[in-house]
């Protein structure tokens, strides 16, 4: 009888243990911020990752910006050049020989301190780190493009990188005639808000360099000693007391704040704005540094990371929300397991000394409500759908009252609200079916990016508008927006059709949409309730008459600086540009891609 309890003692033992090895770690992130200085020639945050994080394939390494102090990468020319790049050196090899991967975004340092000279510091920056590093080391966003990036960790968790300070920069940066995917402020909007609706189901980790909520300094912390010594936030060692004069600048910064405080008005629209779209989901895990501290704030449903202290080390304070603050240099990570279960450390270091500071279970996400509609399948045949249906574009224009018609006129309302008989869209078969690449669309129409099966893409564009995103916010549900939304009748919805036929006449290169009615068709997946039962129009994306590839404005201007033997053929352009004048289009991206 001994022997058999002590058997079945070890067979529970056996089982338990089996069971808890299942839990393995699939994702590993280590998170370093602000580490762009060297100490006596070493790094010891970087040094103290190496020598004590497993780092495997499972294992990714993030910089949080401010990768170089105190204006990011200079010219080669410059004698500051070495030592800089002597900085990113021991960044970038932090996992030289090993299987994890490294990812470094900008901060408002490596943008020549949020300076003039920004966009070309960011981009030598790049280019150093891309020309040094192999595959597994990358510099993202890239050519200060804002983002976001999108990183598939593992199949459960994704990783989004936006550049912040893009969208703080108050000089010259990638606009609307770059090369960057999404190009302005309602373009990352709408990116991030697709991304995070294809992730509905995922751990979502949004990295950028500029906290959303903080208790250091840039989130307004100050304490007695700033405001009798002011300059000790200068230089700790200046104590010259300024006693009711040195309240100035704490008070100021803690209520209007600098340009790279929380308080500034054009950060916190920043966090407006993105929070707007980031917290319709409950999956969402933010990661920042900026402060040269290590917080961990639960505010909410939401875990807002700060890992900033790679080089620096500046106060924060105790709050409730604040589960963990140190003062200290360090790095924090994150382990996600195959259960889901997600964990956090803080580590310290001082010199060669490395402390577990803080360890705690964050959350598990295997319980994260789920859309029946949040994926998009691909769907064959699933219903029978008719050739054609008769539809009208928007009848609501034509409810338009007397007066609204003597004051805005009759304009194409009739047009509007005439039923037409459309050829049906079955995304699934048309072309022989379409694969969903992104949600596109500027501020009034929305878009979606197509590939077909020749890997050619195609964009699904409806024609009615929304102009809400296009008037000032503080107009937005007025009057003011009514009219904006019935002024859209000004336009003839079918006026495209027309296009084809003018461009082929003076010899230039336009696409030729075709209209269509889009069903309530659930292989649209996240993207159905967007576009089921409206009328949408089908185009190549970047039209050419032999396929050739297409240049875009600043790819030209880059080539023309290239090789001087490269020309723009004149006549040409002004041919495309006086029919642009013509017809009054403007390219809703922004900028034209020329072909060459």
């Amino acid at each position: 009888m001994k022997q058999m309890k002590i058997i079945f003692a070890a067979l529970i033992f056996f089982c338990s243990y089996c069971f808890g090895q299942k839990d393995t770690i699939q994702a590993r992130l280590v998170l370093i911020g602000d580490a762009g200085s060297l100490q006596n020639g070493r790094h010891p945050v970087v040094d103290a990752v190496r020598n004590n994080i497993k780092l495997d394939s499972n294992t990714t390494i993030l910089f949080l910006g401010d990768n170089l102090y105190r204006n990011g990468l200079p010219d080669d020319v410059f004698s500051t050049y070495n030592e800089a790049k002597g900085v990113l050196d021991s960044q970038i090899t932090i996992a030289a020989k090993t299987k994890a991967k490294v990812y470094f975004i900008p901060g408002n340092h490596d943008w020549d301190k949020q300076g003039p000279g920004g966009w070309n510091a960011v981009v030598r920056e790049q280019s150093y780190i891309g020309l040094l590093a192999n595959a597994n080391v990358k510099f993202l966003p890239q050519d200060g493009c804002p983002g976001p990036v999108e990183i598939s960790l593992t199949k459960d968790v994704v990783l989004i990188l936006m550049d912040s300070q893009w969208w703080l920069h108050q000089y010259d940066k990638p606009g609307i005639e770059s090369d960057c995917p999404y190009k302005t402020k309602e373009e990352v909007l709408n990116q991030l808000d697709d991304i995070l609706a294809r992730s509905s189901k995922k751990l979502v980790l949004f990295a950028c360099h500029h906290p959303f909520k903080s208790y250091g300094i840039h989130g307004g912390y100050f304490t007695l000693k700033q405001h009798i010594f002011p300059f000790t936030d200068l230089h700790p060692n200046l104590y010259i007391p300024l006693p009711v004069i040195g309240s100035i600048y704490p008070i100021t910064r803690s209520v209007f704040g600098t340009p790279q405080d929380l308080k500034q008005p054009a950060y916190a629209n920043m966090i407006r704005d993105l929070q707007n779209v980031l917290k319709k989901y409950s999956n969402v895990i933010y990661i920042a540094g900026h402060e040269h501290n290590l917080q961990l704030i639960k505010d909410s449903s939401y875990y807002y990371i700060i890992s900033g202290s790679g080089t620096n080390k500046t106060r924060v304070s105790k709050n409730k929300k604040e589960l963990f603050g140190a003062a200290e240099n360090g790095f924090a990570t994150l382990e996600i397991s195959k259960n889901k279960n997600v964990n956090i450390a803080f580590y310290t270091v001082n010199g060669d000394s490395v402390k577990n500071a803080y360890s705690s279970a964050l959350l598990n996400f295997s319980k994260i409500p789920i859309d029946s509609s949040d994926t998009v399948r691909k769907v064959v045949n699933v219903i029978p759908f008719k050739d054609s249906a008769e539809a009208a574009v928007d009848e609501e224009y034509n409810k338009a009252s007397g007066v609204k018609r003597f004051l805005f006129g009759d304009n194409y309302r009739q047009e509007w609200a005439t039923p037409v008989d459309f050829k049906v869209f079955n995304i699934s078969k048309e072309k022989g079916g379409f694969k969903i690449k992104s949600l596109g669309g500027g501020k009034q129409t929305k878009s979606l990016r197509l590939e077909d099966k020749s890997g050619k893409e195609w964009v699904l564009r409806t024609i009615n508008k929304d102009p809400e995103k296009a008037i000032p916010e503080n107009l937005r549900g007025s009057v003011a927006q009514d009219i904006a939304q019935d002024m859209i009748s000004a336009s003839h919805p079918y006026a495209a059709l027309a296009i084809p036929d003018f461009a082929k006449t003076v010899h230039v290169i336009a696409a030729s949409p075709t209209y269509y009615f889009v069903p309530d068709d659930p292989a649209f997946g996240i993207y159905r309730e967007k576009f089921a039962n409206t009328i949408c129009m089908l185009e190549e994306r970047e039209p050419t008459p032999d396929g050739s590839e297409t240049k875009s404005t600043a790819k030209l201007i880059s080539k023309l600086y290239e090789d001087n033997d490269n020309r723009i053929d004149q006549q040409e352009v002004l041919r495309a540009r006086l029919l642009d004048m013509l017809i009054a289009e403007k390219p809703a991206s922004g900028t034209k891609r020329i072909q060459i």
